[in-house]
């Protein structure tokens, strides 16, 4: 067993097995060293997150899908899952993740999975400190985007070498979210939440976040529902999500479920399945208005939304347009659009609410238009646009796509761009749309017409790849890979 996991740390970090055996031993000291001082300062819970954190990094050496599968699985409870004052155990699950699968493999990365103008965004984001109105809000915000970034590159890396990985990863995220959606009702028939009130799990938790969320499970399982796949999980899990997003208040997310039901569910299925999504929506829709006080919470927010904009959000985006107007090019630098919404502006703006200063942008347009200006949006539009409108590679391309076109919609009424699970799907979306690009030819494809030159495609796993270096393996489990040694076989 012991020489087991030596072997794979040796594989994973190219070290030989006595360099392997200290960077175990020296593991182990410094855990037992952080619990001795952790005892002095009391600070045992944080020590004690770090160690785990520690001790799963070197499991994710052997297995380095595991850390994705935990994040994916508890970002819908990111706000209650702490490591103490540190961070979210999403975060550091995530930073787990990067930092195991990442490491073993640089060098072998596809990175050309995510689509240049993805990269372009984010160096533009990056160069926005330049220009921006106050630096340090910048830095406050500017690692986590880059972060999420990174860890969407790699989920692409993972999905363009095992696309059949994209399923069970949105059933993780899927029971995460349904355990968040009954916390959230528990909250409302308990009492925690008064009736008449928009739903969230948590405490000081917004209602719109709680939304977006929940909102990739309920279109996931209305697909897995509508193709005969897991029937009885995907009615639970989709009645519970949809009974939680329609308390919740959120018009953008009512908004998102209508247009994927339209757009992207109903034109597939056909009649029958299509009524069947429906009919799901609507029983989660019916159900939800005899709990006391959700019809009125829902007429009261479906009269209000034309003539506000959605909770006073035309004055929001009136004083955003103020600010694009100030910089329209470069913008006010990311995550300076509280910054930039100063009363001067509200005057300006002659608007009657949200006169008070430092308020987000709530839409993904003004936003991006207000922080990195045109040339962010395009860069922004080019990124995403594609992944919305083509489809990508595989069985579950239009899930992933309709999950997307789903939080982009609900993205236009609140902040979205910084949330993991958008950047989870993204990274889904760019590994299917690189498949599609360099998908092979089918055995079956018709033959071209004489004269002509077709460019012949090898499989995606072969592609790009030293001939050195052996083939990722899907039949090992959770990505685990072996790579082969001279005079020695895997």
């Amino acid at each position: 067993m012991k020489s087991d996991v030596l072997l794979h740390i040796r594989e994973a970090f190219g070290v030989r097995e006595r360099t392997a055996l200290y960077l175990v031993l020296g593991v182990v000291e410094v855990a037992g060293i952080g619990v001795l001082v952790a005892g002095r300062l009391d600070r045992i819970e944080q020590v004690a997150g770090l160690t785990a954190v520690l001790f799963t990094l070197l499991i994710s050496v052997r297995w380095p899908l595991i850390p994705l599968f935990a994040f994916a699985a508890i970002i819908p409870m990111e706000e209650v899952v702490r490591i103490g004052d540190l961070a979210t155990a999403s975060k550091a699950l995530g930073l787990l993740f990067a930092v195991s699968y990442a490491l073993p493999r640089i060098g072998r990365l596809r990175i050309s999975a995510m689509p240049k103008a993805g990269y372009a965004y984010i160096a533009w984001a990056i160069l926005s400190v330049g220009w921006a109105l106050q630096p340090s809000a910048y830095f406050a915000e500017i690692p986590t985007l880059v972060e999420l970034f990174t860890i969407a590159v790699l989920v692409a890396d993972v999905v363009a070498h095992r696309p059949t990985i994209i399923r069970p990863l949105l059933w993780a995220y899927s029971l995460g979210a349904a355990f968040t959606a009954i916390l959230g009702i528990l909250a409302y028939l308990t009492g925690a939440v008064a009736s008449g009130q928009r739903v969230t799990a948590f405490a000081d938790q917004d209602a719109g976040q709680f939304a977006l969320l929940l909102l990739p499970a309920l279109i996931f399982t209305l697909h897995e529902l509508t193709g005969g796949r897991l029937v009885v999980p995907s009615v639970i899990v989709g009645g519970l999500t949809g009974m939680a997003i329609v308390m919740s208040g959120t018009r953008g997310s009512w908004l998102g479920v209508a247009l994927v039901v339209v757009v992207f569910l109903l034109p597939r299925l056909g009649l029958l399945r299509g009524m069947l999504a429906v009919a799901l929506i609507a029983v989660a829709i019916g159900v939800s208005l005899q709990l006391p006080g959700v019809a009125d919470l829902v007429l009261q927010r479906t009269v209000l939304a034309v003539p506000t904009g959605g909770a006073g959000r035309v004055d929001i985006w009136t004083v955003g347009l103020q600010i694009v107007e100030s910089s329209p090019v470069t913008g006010v630098g990311y995550a300076n659009f509280p910054i930039a919404y100063t009363p001067q502006l509200v005057n300006q703006a002659d608007i009657s609410s949200y006169t008070d200063p430092n308020f987000g942008s709530h839409s993904i347009v003004v936003g991006t238009f207000g922080e990195l200006g045109v040339v962010g949006a395009i860069c922004l539009v080019l990124f995403l646009g594609p992944l919305l409108v083509r489809r990508g590679w595989g069985p579950h391309a239009a899930a992933v796509q309709a999950i997307l076109a789903a939080m982009m919609t609900a993205a236009l009424f609140i902040d979205a761009l910084n949330r993991k699970q958008v950047w989870l799907v993204i990274g889904i979306a760019a590994g299917l749309a690189y498949l599609r690009r360099h998908a092979p030819v089918p055995d079956d494809a018709p033959a071209p017409a004489p004269g002509r030159v077709v460019r012949v495609s090898a499989p995606p796993a072969a592609r790009g790849r030293p001939r050195s270096e052996p083939a990722f393996r899907n039949q090992l489990p959770l990505g685990r890979t072996r790579l082969r040694t001279p005079g020695r076989t895997p």
